[in-house]
């Protein structure tokens, strides 16, 4: 495998506080990574400058080789479903992913079976015509994926994407990550759900204070921190 999203000696700083520190990571070509870490370890502002929404202070970033700066070529690429998720709650579902199928450039005669086919594939179809404000938490998060979707991306960002959910909503959401991990498309998953993680991912890093400390599969933490699970790799690795 090759990576697809390349990050070399990335750096961010919010005034003194360095929330991301030298950071050095690849993700493979059709990879389901996980990345993990507690509370303000770096991991959202490393996902918002991978999405090209934050600048690095210093480092470099490349998705599929080409730099991240080049925003076309990012947006080509590119899904994500961020933490925290932006509707407009007056739009109907369809009308919505027809607005994001516009801003995409999906060819209009094309809109109609993607819109279609994504709001089936996040079984929302029945509720096409309702209006976002009407929708549960699980519903929109679901909504989020599809609108994600819009663009066929390579490349899949999700910050937290079962958070809150019930049970079955969380169910729904990992059944269609591992289809979408299936057809080839690479994911990177920030989630505090480790159970989720362990069951998900193929690879997993750990941020801590800005620095990557564990980097591996789930077999090759436990081997390597005795410990028997990744909650207890995880506990193990980040306490003070």
């Amino acid at each position: 495998m090759s990576a697809i999203i390349s990050i070399k000696n990335l750096s961010k700083s919010y005034g003194s506080k360095k929330a991301v520190d030298g950071l050095n990571l690849e993700i493979q070509r059709g990879e389901f990574y996980g990345f993990l870490g507690p509370n303000g370890a770096g991991k959202t502002t490393t996902i918002r400058m991978i999405t090209g929404i934050l600048l690095g202070d210093e480092g470099e970033i490349a998705i599929d080789g080409g730099p991240i700066h080049d925003k076309k070529h990012v947006a080509k690429l590119l899904g994500v479903v961020p933490e925290s998720r932006g509707f407009y709650e007056w739009m109907t579902a369809i009308e919505y992913l027809y607005f994001f199928a516009d801003l995409y450039n999906v060819p209009k005669k094309n809109q109609e079976r993607l819109v279609t086919a994504l709001l089936s594939e996040v079984d929302l179809l029945k509720r096409k015509n309702s209006t976002i404000g009407t929708y549960s938490r699980g519903m929109k998060q679901r909504l989020g994926l599809a609108r994600a979707l819009i663009n066929d991306p390579k490349v899949l960002i999700l910050d937290e994407p079962t958070l809150g959910l019930d049970p079955q909503g969380q169910l729904m959401m990992q059944q269609l990550l591992k289809k979408l991990s299936a057809a080839g498309v690479t994911i990177f998953l920030s989630s505090h759900l480790l159970d989720e993680v362990s069951r998900l991912c193929s690879r997993i890093g750990i941020l801590h204070q800005g620095h990557l400390i564990a980097e591996g599969t789930v077999e090759e933490l436990k081997q390597k921190t005795n410990m028997k699970d990744l909650t207890e790799v995880f506990l193990h690795l980040t306490s003070e």
